[in-house]
């Protein structure tokens, strides 16, 4: 082989190499961008099954929320139809709440108000929270103070619940009532 033989076969192979080199730098770029388009891929999958979870989990929740206004509603119905298989009639009575939230009252008005949530004819009281204290610790709950220089402290009442009234004759007594709301549990 001659020197420009040699030559030119060195200029050809070179040649190939830059070739096979450039496309080897080539199909290495196109790899290392679809590489970062599908790692961004990746982390968007996630994040929109963290969304995902997010939200079935809110949904479980309300289903739990609807199920349980489901079984309040069928006790209420199953509360009236025993009333009035009992012959009350709850149309014939009306219902008001109660809520007084620490408040320092006079023994007298504390008397006054738990005489008139004490089941009578024609009402019936169910309490939800009651507590009933003294102010001054020297002083008794069912005692009056011996000072005759001063007043007696207020009491602190706390009270909440519902105050069922008849409105209408004939809607039972609010024994029965009681009783009949008892028996329906």
């Amino acid at each position: 082989m001659n020197l420009a033989q040699l030559s030119s076969r060195f200029e050809l192979s070179r040649r190939n190499s830059l070739l096979v080199f450039g496309g080897t730098l080539l199909a290495l770029v196109v790899a290392a961008t679809w590489f970062v388009s599908a790692r961004s891929g990746l982390a968007d999958a996630y994040a929109e099954v963290g969304t995902r979870g997010q939200l079935l989990a809110e949904a479980k929740v309300r289903e739990l929320e609807a199920e349980l206004r489901v079984e309040y509603a069928d006790s209420a119905r199953r509360l009236l139809a025993a009333s009035q298989a009992r012959g009350m009639q709850p149309e014939a009575w009306g219902e008001r709440l109660i809520n007084v939230k620490q408040g320092q009252l006079p023994r007298e008005d504390v008397a006054t108000l738990l005489a008139s949530i004490a089941r009578g004819d024609g009402r019936i009281f169910g309490a939800q929270a009651f507590d009933l204290s003294v102010t001054r610790a020297e002083e008794g709950l069912f005692d009056v103070p011996e000072e005759t220089g001063r007043e007696p402290a207020p009491l602190s009442l706390s009270l909440g619940g519902t105050m069922l009234f008849r409105t209408q004759q004939g809607g039972g007594t609010p024994a029965a009532l009681a009783a009949g709301l008892e028996g329906a549990r």
